[in-house]
């Protein structure tokens, strides 16, 4: 716990502070009280957004080769979008990163992958052309991908960080794919273990 000298204070506006301290008074709590349960709830709901200007450039070469890829697959399947799924896609076709190799061992191979696309979703109606832009959920993994590294103490985003973002996210075509596989369960143990981090016992928040 920090000294008094070392916090800084934080103004709020005062529909806000009023609101609180209304709540405060309602329930008979201290503002401080308070505050410090809707800090922590906020913070343990908080979904992290996807700055491609910001946060793309701390991508390595192979997590960027598979957000290269992950367009590929969609087209290959005349998708008008990159989901989940195709990112997954992207992860394996890479084929020497970290994720490659926590989803190899767990029996996720590109192939399968493929054919589970298909039967899932199937494919679209004529080629497409022009960019593909990702879904909202992607984004989303994108950003807990970024989240991830940086509560592992990683600079850069690698492979390993967006398989974590997937299956961190927990929904999608990609998780449930992983889910049919026996795999979903199991990933983020396996990529921790690839990189020489212990899976933590206690929620993310």
């Amino acid at each position: 716990m920090p000294s008094s000298k070392d916090r800084r204070r934080v103004e709020i506006p005062t529909y806000l502070y009023e609101r609180v301290t209304q709540i405060a008074q309602t329930e008979d709590r201290t503002v401080a009280g308070v505050l410090q349960e809707l800090l922590y709830e906020g913070l343990r709901t908080y979904q992290p957004a996807w700055v491609p200007s910001k946060h793309l450039a701390r991508f390595n070469e192979r997590a960027r080769h598979v957000l290269d890829l992950a367009p590929t697959e969609a087209r290959a399947f005349n998708h008008t979008y990159v989901g989940t799924e195709h990112i997954l896609l992207g992860l394996l076709r890479e084929g020497e990163g970290v994720a490659a190799r926590a989803l190899n061992d767990l029996g996720v191979a590109l192939d399968g992958v493929r054919a589970a696309v298909e039967r899932t979703i199937g494919r679209g109606e004529g080629s497409i052309a022009g960019d593909i832009a990702y879904t909202p959920r992607v984004r989303r993994v994108l950003a807990l991908a970024v989240d991830e590294a940086d509560r592992l103490g990683h600079l850069s985003v690698r492979t390993e960080h967006i398989l974590l973002g997937l299956v961190r996210d927990g929904g999608g075509v990609a998780a449930d794919i992983l889910d049919t596989f026996g795999a979903l369960g199991n990933v983020r143990e396996r990529t921790l273990s690839l990189i020489g981090q212990a899976a933590p016992t206690g929620r993310l928040i």
